[in-house]
């Protein structure tokens, strides 16, 4: 028997047992999802990094996943097992990845509006070891990109955000014209956990500067901010790009690195921090007289703006990462234990100071701007364990 044979026909048994594998895990979780911990996806130290996006192309829905490996892989070792709910029906499928470069892979599926799944699964097998990735598209909180898509022109590679003079290409649906708005706007951090007072939002979004761009024309933003792309000017469906400065996602400017301040200080210690944090050594003197210690400050201050960093990485859409819902959470509190994603909700939970069950509970919210938009469900019951956490930010607390 030839190897080439004997190669397809272990990769037959192979698939032909992952099927079963998903299908018995399917036939047990299909009706209780919360028993599928998906942390996975918001590691960002590990293996592995997955992105989920949903493009959409008119008459078609694409979903698109992103991963990038942190270290050189053998590709003949990684397999992938996909899953997916659509119409109460279970698809299953697997496959070798095949990897760019040795480093990433950009991986996509195919469906119609109607047939979109509500769940995604992608389970990754290397050496043992699986990760998995879920994510669920509510069509109720998705909002169509209007034919539109954008691509990192260089890199290939699937982000919310790019930096700017990053080349950008902009694909249409039936060779349109590409009307571009540019909103030089400052978004308002989230708003602590236990406001329950509706949010004043950001004031008026003012648009700052209009283009019109030919199809499949190559875009480089000149200036940081929100910008966004419709064929249609008099609808509300398009395409919205976060535009960065060169160093994001990691804070290093001084007004990067005070803003996020806001989460750990009162409001009276926040206005005075602005006005005086006009360098990098008065930032260290705010973080040594608040900690108290310079071993503690500069641990205090490598795990905050890595939190603030990761946060970027990982939730920004129109704004940036920290200022949502989430990334507030995941920079005061870092990473949860376990992520639990169901229908238009993720709860993410954590062990308190007693060692007692903490959960927030995010739910996904249609935005004109993005198709991952999720805001916390607030409660007064947080106010003590959230000051209990930022307590331990400022007394160095935090390892």
């Amino acid at each position: 028997m030839s190897k080439d044979l004997i190669f397809q026909t272990f990769l037959s048994v192979r698939c032909f047992l992952l099927s079963v594998q998903c299908l018995l895990t399917w036939s047990v979780c299909i009706g209780q999802e919360e028993s599928l911990n998906t942390l996975d996806l918001y590691q960002t130290d590990g293996l592995v990094n997955c992105r989920f996006s949903l493009l959409d192309q008119g008459d078609s829905l694409w979903i698109y996943a992103a991963l990038e490996f942190k270290q050189t892989v053998e590709d003949s070792s990684l397999w992938i097992e996909t899953s997916w709910i659509s119409s109460n029906q279970i698809f299953l499928d697997s496959t070798v990845l095949v990897l760019e470069n040795n480093k990433r892979a950009i991986m996509k599926w195919g469906f119609t509006p109607r047939t979109v799944p509500t769940l995604f699964t992608l389970s990754l097998n290397w050496k043992a070891r699986t990760w998995t990735f879920q994510e669920h598209f509510p069509m109720s909180a998705y909002h169509p990109s209007g034919g539109l898509s954008l691509r990192h022109y260089s890199k290939s590679i699937l982000n919310t955000w790019v930096h700017y003079h990053d080349s950008v290409q902009i694909n249409t649906m039936g060779n349109k014209m590409v009307f571009t708005y540019f909103y030089d706007h400052e978004f308002d951090p989230a708003r602590p956990p236990m406001t329950i007072r509706p949010d004043k939002g950001s004031g008026t979004l003012e648009i700052d500067t209009i283009l019109v761009l030919t199809p499949d024309q190559i875009f480089s933003p000149n200036k940081p901010g929100l910008y966004f792309f419709q064929t249609d000017s008099s609808s509300t469906l398009g395409t919205a790009l976060f535009v960065s400065d060169k160093h994001f996602p990691q804070p290093q400017e001084i007004k990067e690195l005070s803003e996020p301040l806001i989460y750990i200080t009162t409001k009276g210690e926040y206005q005075k921090l602005r006005k005086d944090l006009t360098s990098k050594q008065a930032l260290d003197k705010f973080w040594l007289s608040t900690v108290g210690s310079p071993e503690k400050a500069r641990r205090s201050i490598k795990n905050f703006y890595h939190n603030i960093e990761v946060a970027n990485i990982l939730f920004t859409s129109y704004k940036e990462g920290w200022k949502t819902d989430r990334g507030m959470i995941y920079t005061v509190l870092g990473p949860p234990l376990s992520v639990v994603k169901e229908h238009e909700t993720e709860t993410w939970f954590y062990k308190d100071i007693a060692n007692e069950e903490l959960s927030f509970v995010f739910k996904k919210i249609r935005n004109i701007f993005s198709n991952n938009h999720y805001e916390l469900l607030r409660d007064k019951s947080y106010d003590r364990q959230w000051f209990l956490a930022i307590d331990r930010w400022r007394d160095g607390q935090i390892k």
